[in-house]
């Protein structure tokens, strides 16, 4: 172990990241006006109390001062929160009414489906040709047709309608909250223009290095395109090594994500660390003298940063080169400092800057993996001596995914619902090849020669596929992952402190460490099996929102039946469906489709009639526009969907029904007249379109 005084920042960082979750949670205005008084008062106090240390004996009540500033750094967590979260600041933009904005591009645009999105900061409103300065950002979304020859890029200033929208929040159970998303970002609003209701004011406003980095990744990008003769290696080849987000194919995302890879598909701090890496055992030579120390750390940190440049200083990279700078230097400065507190200071200058941070799933991820590296791959190599070098090596690496896995796995099942049962194969066969494809791709960079490009973009081609069949291997083993496993943030804390106090007990050996692992085992598994006892015992139907497309969900004991006219595979069935349907503890899906007749033990259905258990549903698409009925039929519910021509008074000579059900596929306008017909007819009717989905009972 070591002494606390060896670890301050990790002190520091405890408090700060308090008062951060303080802020971000218990947002109150009086409290955050106060903030700098309080602040004030506190820093004063500490600073008497420095001054006055030994006159008045003050070392007697020494833990004062230590009290004194961690509250506060809580204060300046909790102040800072709020301050850049905007919500309090009276120069936001949605203070007043506006005819335009002046918005800067602070993102790289991202073009598809004839739609150009990016993130935009607004600089400043025009009412009646006034200009005034205001603060927030937006999110930009322009319809366009011939909008890609104007080249909007990072840094242009635009001219741009004063409106915005709000953000949808996810209207499906399970479904991912992108609104909040956004939200830990500082954007709250969005827009959406035709492609001539803007117009270019200026270009190049932007951060002058993040232009750079960002117009030297689109020519390597290019560069890629050109030479790799397989298109899906290039999207791969630009993920991997430059951070670029390419349209990866369904199947390889899913084949990374089973087998607990996923990391390679953006750059993060492993492709900074394997940089780190192998610079240092190239560098290990001047690592003698005090000087040699130093040269040598900053040749791997402008080469770490060169790195973070190429991938256009995406976020990950960026967080990386600063956690690995900060323990670089501070090794070089002092070879037996505390990696601990090097890691605790990159984190602590982090949150300063961005408290947002550490709600960031990102963020806890890396950081968490750096931690359990430092921590557990020493005592876990430790516990089987290898003679072989080569077996050495490997077990070594075997170690260091066991430790990552151990200490990301509770936050990793809690965000993404799946675990890896084959995360040590799988890492351990892919990590030459990939170290293979960053080396030779950052060296293809450099080389001016088109023939050697040539012969390097095809080895790059061959090995890509290569790797990518060997998890597509992997993950077609038997039990590949755990999928669909759901825990609160409750559950995710104690299993967390579960392998702390697990830990603690393994190296220090001492007995009344028991109780509580016993105590939180106990309710870790009450609380788990009375989640599965209630998730086997639903039985309900989900009608979803999904805009354009129609969807029925029924869960039962365990299992579930969806009824769509989506692809089994689609981006929608697995980011809004299937996510509801998992968190309430389905382990077996069978998916049908709107226009088949489906039969089980329990439901039964056609293009037009479900049933469910006892609850029966009539489907009124447009295919029954012109059709007449021969005798009323009784239905607990009417679906309607698909933008049929009808009215309710048809329908209700018809059908005899307690509830209609009005889809979100189907237009505005429409939905208004059945919402004005329902009302005047005093019937029971559920708008899905912008309203969460609608489950019922059974």
């Amino acid at each position: 172990m070591f002494d606390k005084g060896e670890i301050p920042f990790v002190r520091l960082l405890i408090p700060l990241i308090l008062g951060i979750l303080s802020g971000y949670y218990f947002d109150r205005e009086v409290l955050y006006n106060s903030g700098p008084a309080i602040a004030f008062v506190a820093f004063a106090t500490l600073f008497l109390f420095i001054i006055y240390y030994r006159r008045f004996f003050l070392f007697r009540i020494k833990w004062l001062a230590g009290s004194i500033l961690n509250f506060l750094m809580a204060v300046v967590g909790y102040w800072l929160t709020i301050y850049i979260s905007e919500k309090h600041e009276k120069t936001f933009y949605t203070s007043r009414k506006a005819d335009a904005f002046i918005v800067k591009i602070i993102s790289e645009p991202k073009s598809s489906d004839y739609i150009s999105r990016f993130e935009a900061v607004i600089l400043q409103t025009s009412v009646k040709s006034r200009l005034n300065a205001v603060r927030g950002k937006i999110i930009v979304s322009i319809k366009y047709d011939s909008i890609q020859s104007s080249g909007l890029k990072y840094g242009d200033l635009l001219l741009i309608p004063g409106k915005f929208d709000s953000i949808d929040p996810p209207y499906n159970p399970g479904e991912f909250n992108y609104k909040a998303y956004l939200a830990d970002r500082q954007f709250y609003y969005q827009t959406f223009i035709q492609g001539e209701q803007f117009c270019i004011l200026d270009r190049d406003q932007g951060n002058k290095w993040i232009s750079l980095a960002l117009a030297l990744r689109q020519q390597l990008i290019q560069k890629l395109n050109r030479y790799l003769p397989d298109k899906d290696a290039a999207a791969f080849a630009s993920t991997l090594i430059l951070g670029y987000r390419a349209e990866l194919s369904k199947e390889l995302i899913e084949a990374y994500s089973k087998t607990g890879t996923m990391h390679v598909l953006s750059v993060s701090g492993m492709h900074v660390g394997i940089v780190f890496v192998v610079l240092s055992a190239v560098l290990k030579f001047m690592d003698q003298t005090r000087n040699a120390r130093l040269i040598r750390a900053a040749i791997i940190i402008l080469i770490i940063w060169f790195y973070a440049l190429l991938t256009g200083f995406s976020a990950p990279a960026s967080r990386a080169a600063i956690m690995l700078s900060f323990i670089v230097l501070g090794k070089a400065l002092n070879k037996h400092q505390n990696t601990y507190n090097l890691v605790a200071v990159s984190a602590f200058f982090l949150l300063l800057y961005n408290p947002f941070y550490v709600v960031d799933a990102g963020f806890q991820l890396s950081y968490l993996a750096v931690v359990g590296l430092v921590y557990f791959h020493p005592k876990i190599y430790q516990m089987i001596y290898v003679r072989n070098k080569l077996l050495d090596v490997t077990w070594s690496y075997c170690a260091l995914s066991i430790a990552a896995q151990l200490a990301t796995f509770p936050f990793s099942i809690h965000y993404f619902h799946q675990f890896p049962i084959y995360f040590l194969i799988s890492n351990l066969a892919i990590v030459l090849p990939v170290a293979i494809i960053m080396y030779s791709g950052i060296l293809f960079m450099f080389i001016p020669f088109p023939a050697l490009l040539f012969y390097t973009g095809h080895f790059l081609s061959l090995l890509i596929k290569f790797t990518n069949e060997i998890l597509f291997a992997i993950e077609n083993f038997p039990f590949s992952s755990l999928d669909g496993i759901w825990i609160s943030s409750t559950e995710c804390f104690m299993i967390c402190l579960l392998i702390i106090i697990l830990s603690i007990r393994i190296q220090t050996n001492f007995l009344k460490y028991n109780l509580p692992i016993a105590a939180l085992v106990i309710f870790l598994c009450l609380s788990v099996s009375l989640t599965w006892i209630r998730n086997y015992n639903e039985h309900q139907l989900i009608f979803y929102n999904l805009r354009r497309s129609s969807a029925i969900g029924y869960v039962f004991k365990g299992r579930s039946v969806i009824v769509s006219d989506l692809d089994r595979y689609s981006k929608l069935m697995n980011f809004s469906v299937l996510p509801g349907i998992k968190s309430k503890g389905s382990r077996k899906e069978l998916f049908y489709t709107t226009e088949r007749a489906f039969m089980g033990d329990t439901y039964t259905g056609n293009s037009h009639y479900y049933q469910f258990g006892s609850y029966t549903i009539f489907r009124w698409s447009k295919s029954l526009d012109n059709i007449e009925f021969s005798k009323r039929l009784l239905v607990d519910a009417v679906l309607i969907s698909d933008n049929p021509r009808v009215s309710l008074k048809k329908v209700a000579n018809y059908l005899t029904f307690s509830r209609i059900i009005i889809d979100s596929n189907n237009p505005d306008y429409k939905i208004s007249q059945w919402v004005s017909e329902a009302n005047d007819m005093g019937l029971d009717y559920y708008v899905l379109k912008k309203n969460l989905s609608l489950i019922v009972k059974l």
